[in-house]
């Protein structure tokens, strides 16, 4: 997220730079059949990609917010994600706390409470700056 972020702020997009392409391209690959993403903490033990069963409300946000900023052309891929936020929103607004979201030394996991909330409606901006608010 942070990288495709940076690179959009230099007008470098997934039709005009390859290495936004692959990025864009690995997180549409890691996609959960409930239009989600997850990643387990594993993925900081081990170096590698370790997916989560189920999807998670930060991930998943955080996948939009890259996807969304590098101008990526499947929109499908994108509106799954979003409907994972806005289901598992609360009346109040809020999303329940789903899983540790951050680690250090590869191993000691990390809750940041604020994630849950700063991620999601990042990319739910997004998401109606670049589409509309009627884009469903």
């Amino acid at each position: 997220m942070f990288a495709l972020e940076a690179l959009s702020e230099h007008g470098q997009y997934y039709e005009n730079n390859e290495a936004v392409r692959k990025g864009c391209d690995f997180l549409a690959s890691r996609q959960l059949a409930d239009g989600g993403w997850g990643e387990s903490m594993k993925s900081s033990e081990t170096h590698t990609y370790v997916s989560t069963k189920n999807s998670l409300v930060v991930q998943t946000a955080w996948a939009l917010i890259g996807l969304l900023l590098a101008k990526y052309p499947n929109k499908k891929v994108i509106e799954r994600g979003i409907k994972i936020l806005l289901e598992r929103q609360l009346g109040s607004g809020e999303w329940l706390f789903e899983q540790v979201e951050g680690v250090f030394n590869h191993s000691c996991a990390i809750e940041y409470p604020n994630y849950k909330f700063l991620f999601p409606i990042k990319a739910l901006g997004l998401f109606v700056k670049n589409y509309g608010d009627q884009a469903f």
